[in-house]
């Protein structure tokens, strides 16, 4: 094959590739071959100066495929553009000899400020002030645990409970730090309309809505970790939600939820007629006692509108700390034309003049982990929770674990059990954080964002006549 007929070959096989506004994008290039009839022909660099291939097949095995081997040219000119903390294949370090500051300097919060498990034991069982600092560090998972040796050598529900996971987030938090692309927070962008999103797990969510950088566990747990926020909104509000009569929703559930998807199914028969679609009213989703949530970066929240096409959302993220800066109280961010969040520094029963009049056909509450029997916290969730009673919406609330949830579920109902229709049981929730956080004052305290989730709203009463 000489020259110009490789050129020849080239040009036909490159007219055969749909066109895209982005054609830079690696999933927008996935649609278009998914829904092609025919098989969709690219030409190697090679062609150019006459290789022997002429042409080649992309199929959805590729996808998937592992990449060829890089030559050592190749190498090198990866190696000049991206120098490596350090290397996927060597994420393990002890926190004092770590080659990354943050995490030396992590360690060292945790000596200062934690302390030694055994030695809080001691404390408890002899009543007296025992307790040291972990100045040792344990060998597997890298972290300072216990004060001494001996101490680590003893203690037992280290090793078999909770070492095996602080050394995966050791090298979790290694790889986040590494400098290397993370193309896993490369997310897809809108929804092609004849794709339905399943909602069942993480991993049919991701198949679906075409994530296709997320190859490994540890992918999914940086993904998950930030996801874990928007998606579980989206799946609450969906009308292929995971939460059905099978699986948790009560009756009540079902009508407060079918009263906001009755307003999401307008949004979308409003998109056909342009006078009515001016006059749309935007979904209203209040998150409160708003923290890791709302210091999300804001394009994260796209997620979420991409579930929700044709629905204009506004987030409203209130509480004292979903905004860092002390001298703002109030702020808005308009992410896209149907979506903007909006941040209010403040408690709800304070300011919920600012937000009334409610109507449950348009918003919905969530409170992510808020820690409403915290006995530090449980009198002014109170007054929270009398405001959001009378609002008649739904609430949905999540916990960090088990035990967290069912707290606050019993102190709830202890508090406001003659006053709450149950709208979805405590229980598990599909769209957990699949990362899990531990605690710098005490390494054996550990939370998972989101773990589980339960809704409940203000009673209603039915007018019958006698």
């Amino acid at each position: 094959m000489n020259s110009r007929q490789s050129a020849q070959l080239f040009a036909r096989s490159w007219r055969r590739i749909p066109r895209s506004s982005s054609s830079s994008s690696s999933s927008l290039l996935s649609r278009s071959f998914l829904y092609t009839k025919e098989p969709l022909l690219v030409a190697p660099t090679d062609l150019i100066a006459g290789a022997a291939h002429s042409k080649r097949y992309i199929s959805l095995k590729s996808l998937f495929a592992p990449s060829p081997p890089k030559t050592d040219s190749e190498e090198q000119m990866a190696g000049s553009r991206q120098r490596l903390l350090v290397k996927p294949d060597d994420l393990f370090h002890p926190l004092s000899k770590s080659p990354i500051k943050e995490m030396r300097e992590k360690g060292v919060l945790i000596q200062n400020h934690g302390c030694c498990p055994s030695c809080v034991i001691e404390t408890t069982a002899k009543g007296h002030a025992a307790t040291r600092e972990p100045a040792f560090e344990c060998p597997d998972c890298g972290y300072p645990t216990h004060c001494t040796e001996k101490h680590w050598g003893e203690d037992t529900k280290h090793r078999e409970e909770l070492c095996s996971h602080l050394r995966e987030a050791n090298e979790d938090e290694h790889d986040l730090r590494s400098g290397r692309t993370l193309r896993e927070f490369e997310f897809p962008s809108a929804q092609l309309p004849e794709v339905v999103v399943n909602f069942t797990s993480w991993d049919t969510f991701l198949y679906t809505r075409s994530f296709t950088n997320v190859d490994s566990d540890r992918s999914m747990r940086h993904v998950s970790k930030v996801l874990t926020y928007p998606v579980t909104i989206g799946a609450t509000l969906h009308q292929y939600s995971p939460f059905t009569l099978s699986t948790g929703l009560t009756p009540e559930g079902l009508k407060s939820l079918t009263a906001l998807r009755t307003t999401i199914k307008e949004h979308e028969l409003a998109r056909s007629e342009k006078d009515l679609e001016m006059q749309q009213t935007p979904l209203r989703i209040f998150v409160l006692g708003a923290r890791a949530e709302a210091m999300l970066p804001p394009h994260l929240y796209l997620q979420l509108s991409y579930l929700l096409p044709s629905s204009p959302i506004h987030i409203y993220f209130v509480g004292p700390e979903c905004i860092p800066a002390a001298e703002e109280t109030r702020s808005t961010i308009v992410v896209s034309s149907r979506l903007a969040l909006k941040y209010h520094k403040g408690y709800f029963h304070d300011a919920i003049w600012n937000f009334a009049p409610f109507d449950p056909f348009t918003d919905v509450f969530f409170m992510f982990s808020p820690g409403l029997a915290h006995p530090n916290a449980r009198s002014g969730w109170r007054l929270t929770v009398e405001k959001l009673l009378e609002t008649k919406c739904a609430i949905f609330a999540t916990g960090f674990h088990q035990q967290d949830m069912e707290t606050d579920v019993r102190g709830l109902e202890e508090d406001f059990g003659g006053q709450i229709d149950w709208l979805l049981k405590p229980r598990s929730n599909p769209f957990t954080s699949l990362k899990r956080d531990f605690g710098i004052r005490n390494l054996q305290e550990w939370a998972i964002a989101n773990w589980g989730i339960y809704g409940f709203r203000g009673k209603r009463y039915e007018v019958q006549s006698s």
